[in-house]
């Protein structure tokens, strides 16, 4: 075996590490007391020949120097250094006697990384420790300088490359004399177990992820709580831990690297970890972190409403070493963000409103009607298929933005990428999206890695409604096109902001603009005709006119929002344009709906034909009553309300649908005490039941990095219209500002939510 040929064990030796630096906090009490002596004791020897007796990595000292203080394995009683590419951190080496540099002995420092590290592949560092006192090398090399030598402590200071591979590295080091005639037993060579962490800098403006405003880092690299907004529009904002600090995070964000197969080489390029990560997540085709499920029974495991953030699905992944079930768009979004920002990767979350699900590279989402005007939905043995047949609309859907320079694209398309790691597509044979420039997808240019076209698609796609005729190009005429319903509104967390409440905050950016030109412009028309022409399936869309004769509108009047347990009715409207009679026969339906689009129960319809006079408008209403939808609800409790509309004289068939969230009330989260360091302090979570049945299968979720590890509590059953109360005491264990959230479920009443700011003191 070679000086560093450690290939075949270091896979395992580093799922050992990793799994040490999980469960360090389950063994912060084991007594390391008889080591510490035996090293005193060896320190205060005399002897001959030289020796490297302690390492001492100085974990705190050097978080504290490369934003990496509030990292968990780094406090813990052996602490585990966590520092950043591009800068420095200090080494103390205690030795059993004062070695000369200069004359007398050679000291050499090897930093590894990987199963075969390599210097020209940048996996490897060699440092000769001159005696030299200055760092004078090259912001994308290793160097090192001796900060102190006082007898037997010598204190060296270590630089990063800029362009290192993020992970775990490990370190040797060799001492001998410089004698050549000194015999063979004084040479050494120490293999140290110590794992050390190595991050993206965006602190730092040669690195490729360089975030040039502070409180741009603060946000998107430092801030482990957020929000992710969910639903209709307007949208809710649901808070999330993101807690990449957390003594689980990090290790686990490097076993999914490990786990990838990237090359180690190729880990310091963050469009390659980026995309590994929209990999890594979902588990659809390798070992990764989430099992994705969107209806039916989440009995083996725990429902996607059920997670509070990315802390306890982490660590259950590590620990288990297998899949955690369950997730959606949102609990894989926010697990991805936490693994970028726990890597040093600038990253925010981000919510798309109407999102299309565009399966065959249209630019289009397509809906198909038969020549009687029933709308297509399955394909059929006895007639003809359109393409694009199982495209969809999701109520909204969400992804991820990371901030990383691409070299590899023409100057300007730096900045926001879009990755995603929901299963929904593969990209290179894999499911993995992104990253994909927010300029390509404004610009509309196809070409531009990654998977622009499938993002442009989700947030700008058009809505062409068809109908069969023999008599069309592929046997469908294009009857309308909507082109403003895909992309309502992009939203993400606003820098600096977080509001307690879900809805109506001040807490969210609408960062619509960034991924297209404004609705309706001709900047935004110009970029779908720009990406259409790279496209043989969006030509045709695109280059067909609509041909319908179009003189009976039909609207659907708009519903926001209803709070659960409320009523409501679905209207619409139709307006005779004409100045001839038109016989107009509506059908209009409401239905639960997944928040993918996703059809779940029928709640009720009506019919109706009518006579509209030359000018002349009627409406058709549909009352909905709490007693008719209310079990009828599932996830998100979104209703979708659809109108089928045909004008006999002319043959025009119509078809409109909107969704809109039934609401539920906020979990109120207050605290009772004040919050001190070591003390014990009561909060309160509350809400009135605004259900008239009672609330059964109940459970609390209560987390918040800094004040507790996510807590499952099983509540008792709340009657219908009254109030549920329950108190946790809470002792945490740092000073500073940090947010306490909940979740609470039950079989009737899913997805609550709330938080509140909490001020911990030293005294």
């Amino acid at each position: 075996m070679g000086f560093f040929d450690r290939a075949d064990r270091y896979l395992d030796r580093l799922l050992d590490n990793i799994r040490s630096d999980v469960n360090d906090r389950l063994r912060l009490d084991r007594d390391r007391e008889a080591e510490v002596d035996r090293l005193t004791e060896e320190a205060n020897a005399v002897e001959a020949v030289a020796r490297v007796l302690e390492v001492d990595f100085k974990a705190k000292f050097n978080a504290a120097s490369n934003h990496c203080e509030k990292y968990e394995l780094v406090s813990q009683k052996k602490g585990t250094p966590v520092v950043r590419r591009g800068g420095t951190f200090t080494i103390d080496l205690t030795l059993n006697r004062e070695i000369d540099l200069k004359k007398g002995h050679s000291l050499k420092l090897f930093f590894n990384f990987g199963n075969t590290p390599i210097v020209h592949r940048g996996t490897q560092g060699i440092l000769d420790v001159s005696g030299k006192v200055m760092l004078d090398k090259s912001h994308d090399e290793w160097d090192v300088r001796v900060a102190g030598n006082k007898g037997k402590l010598l204190t060296l200071e270590v630089q990063i490359p800029t362009t290192a591979p993020v992970g775990i590295w490990l370190m040797a080091l060799e001492l001998k004399p410089k004698d050549p005639n000194a015999d063979s037993s004084a040479r050494q060579v120490l293999r140290d177990p110590t794992t050390i962490y190595i991050l993206f800098n965006p602190w730092n403006k040669h690195d490729t992820t360089y975030m040039p405003e502070e409180d741009h880092r603060h946000e998107y690299v430092l801030s482990d709580v957020g929000k992710i907004w969910q639903g209709g529009y307007p949208a809710r904002g649901r808070h999330w831990v993101f807690g990449q600090f957390d003594d689980a995070a990090l290790p686990a964000s490097v076993l999914l690297l490990e786990r990838s197969g990237l090359n180690h080489e190729a880990r310091g390029d963050p469009i390659f970890v980026s995309r590994t990560i929209s990999k890594m997540v979902n588990s659809n085709d390798d070992n990764g972190v989430l099992v994705g499920k969107w209806s039916g029974s989440y009995d083996d495991g725990t429902a996607p409403s059920q997670w509070t953030g990315s802390i306890k699905i982490l660590e259950e992944y590590v620990l288990r070493q297998k899949p955690v079930k369950y997730g959606q768009c949102w609990v894989f979004a926010g697990v991805a963000n936490t693994v970028c920002r726990a890597l040093g990767l600038p990253a925010r979350v981000v919510t798309n409103l109407n999102s299309a699900h565009d399966t065959d590279v249209s630019l289009t989402i397509d809906e198909y009607m038969d020549a009687k005007g029933n709308k297509i939905t399955t394909a059929r043995s006895d007639a003809t298929n359109p393409a694009g047949l199982g495209d969809s609309i999701w109520n909204f859907h969400v992804w991820n933005d990371v901030w990383m320079d691409r070299p590899d694209l023409p100057k300007g398309y730096g900045g926001w990428q879009a990755i995603d790691a929901t299963p929904q597509e593969t990209s290179d044979g894999m499911y993995q999206c992104g990253p994909a420039s927010h300029e390509a997808i404004r610009r509309g240019q196809m070409e531009y890695k990654y998977d622009v076209p499938f993002v442009l698609a989700e947030v700008n796609a058009d809505v062409v409604k068809w109908q069969e005729d023999p008599t069309a190009q592929d046997g469908f005429k294009k009857l309308s096109s909507n082109k403003s319903h895909v992309g309502r509104q992009l939203l993400t967390k606003k820098v600096g902001l977080l509001d307690d409440g879900g809805y109506g905050g001040k807490d969210y950016e609408d960062c619509t603009l960034l991924y297209k030109p404004p609705e309706g412009s001709k900047a935004e028309r110009v970029t779908l005709q720009t990406a259409a022409r790279r496209s043989r399936n969006a030509r045709h869309a695109f280059r067909l006119p609509s041909v319908a004769e179009e003189d009976v509108s039909f609207s659907l009047v708009d519903i926001d929002r209803i709070m659960i347990g409320d009523d409501f009715s679905v209207t619409v409207k139709a307006e005779n344009q004409s100045e001839k009679k038109r016989t107009v026969d509506i059908v209009l339906k409401t239905g639960s709906t997944y928040y993918t689009g996703a059809p779940a129960a029928l709640i009720n319809e009506v019919s109706a034909e009518f006579v509209l006079q030359p000018k002349e408008h009627k409406t058709l209403s549909l009352p909905v009553p709490y007693s008719q939808y209310y079990k009828k609800l599932v996830e998100h409790a979104m209703v979708k309300m659809v109108a089928h509309c045909r004008v006999e004289e002319t043959s025009y068939a119509w078809i409109g649908d909107d969704c809109f969230e039934v609401t539920k009330p906020d979990m109120l989260v207050e605290t009772l005490d004040k919050a001190v360091v070591g003390q014990p302090f009561k909060a309160r979570f509350s809400f009135i039941n605004p259900l008239p049945i009672k609330l059964k299968d109940c459970v609390l979720v209560v987390d918040g990095p800094g004040l507790t590890r996510p807590k499952t509590i099983p509540m008792r059953d709340v009657p219908g219209k009254a109030g549920m109360q329950w108190e946790q005491v809470i002792v945490p264990q740092k000073a500073g500002q940090f947010v306490l959230i909940c979740t609470f479920n039950s079989t009737q009443l899913l997805n609550l939510s709330g938080s509140v700011k909490v001020m911990v003191s030293e005294v």
